[in-house]
């Protein structure tokens, strides 16, 4: 009677933060960054460049949930929008709890469904995109590329723009799933100039520690699930002895921020981990203030 007693007590103390965990995906907060920038081009200085990644549009993370996040920045007033990869979910990620192996639509008809959504997107300097691990599955990234640029998207993959003719914007080809060519995607960028990366996968900081760049990333999902007074986050496979999860980094010269993101991958549940959208307004100095 007392173990079985114990049992319910246990199954009730979980109950609340489970039914958390269901509701803080839906929790987009808004984080705000001044990003100062050696040899930042005097017309750029108060860009204000509006990052969100791992939209993960799929049976777990509807549409409707991107639809908030396009409004909350199109609210925002950003000169240009980043998104960083990861936007819909490979099937076989689904957990076999979830069930949704078995009921979720076709991969490309969610794929559809992000574009149609981000198409109300709005940002003068141009919206921008690179491809995430779960885009690469099964060869879809070139076909989820055609509906980002019919939604007003811009694919980076292993190659730059200029903002205003100025500054650049590089993205690169996801690090685990696709094919980073750095000579490439920099060719005709000085070291010094400042510059923003695109990539995915926040590993790539290493490579480019020589850079003066802002490196904007996801991937992570700040780890997506960390419990209370523990240091337990839930990995990517490949992230295992990074210690790269969330927020800022520094390597050399670069400046890595890693994105919470939006979605959520193998359950509908995120605890302690909320989805945002970030701004970073660029200044000209010398170091950073985060």
């Amino acid at each position: 009677m007392a173990a079985s007693y114990l049992l319910r007590l246990s199954a009730l103390a979980l109950l609340p933060p489970v039914i958390y965990s269901l509701i803080e995906p839906h929790l987009i907060q808004v984080h705000r960054f001044d990003v100062e920038m050696e040899n930042l081009p005097e017309s750029v200085h108060g860009l204000r460049i509006v990052q969100f990644s791992d939209l993960h549009i799929s049976a777990i993370t509807s549409p409707r949930l991107l639809r908030r996040v396009v409004e909350m920045s199109n609210h925002l007033n950003p000169d240009a929008v980043v998104l960083t990869g990861d936007f819909i979910s490979r099937r076989g990620s689904y957990s076999h709890l979830t069930g949704a192996r078995i009921w979720a639509r076709p991969v490309m008809e969610y794929a559809h469904d992000m574009a149609e959504e981000l198409k109300a997107l709005r940002a003068p300097d141009g919206i921008f995109g690179v491809p995430g691990n779960h885009d690469h599955s099964r060869g879809r990234f070139e076909a989820i590329g055609k509906l980002l640029q019919g939604a007003g998207v811009a694919t980076l993959v292993n190659q730059s723009t200029l903002i205003r003719d100025v500054l650049p914007v590089v993205g690169l080809d996801d690090l685990r799933a696709g094919r980073p060519d750095l000579p490439r995607a920099f060719a005709g960028i000085e070291q010094d100039d400042a510059q923003v990366v695109l990539s995915h996968n926040p590993r790539i900081l290493p490579r480019l520690a020589d850079r003066n760049c802002l490196i904007l990333s996801g991937h992570t999902h700040a780890g997506q699930v960390h419990l209370p007074f523990t240091n337990f986050r839930r990995r990517p496979q490949d992230m295992h002895g990074s210690d790269l999860f969330q927020g800022w980094y520094a390597g050399g010269r670069a400046k890595l921020y890693v994105s919470s993101g939006v979605g959520s991958v193998h359950f509908p549940m995120r605890f302690r981990c909320p989805p945002e959208i970030t701004v970073f307004t660029l200044r000209y100095g010398e170091t950073s203030n985060q």
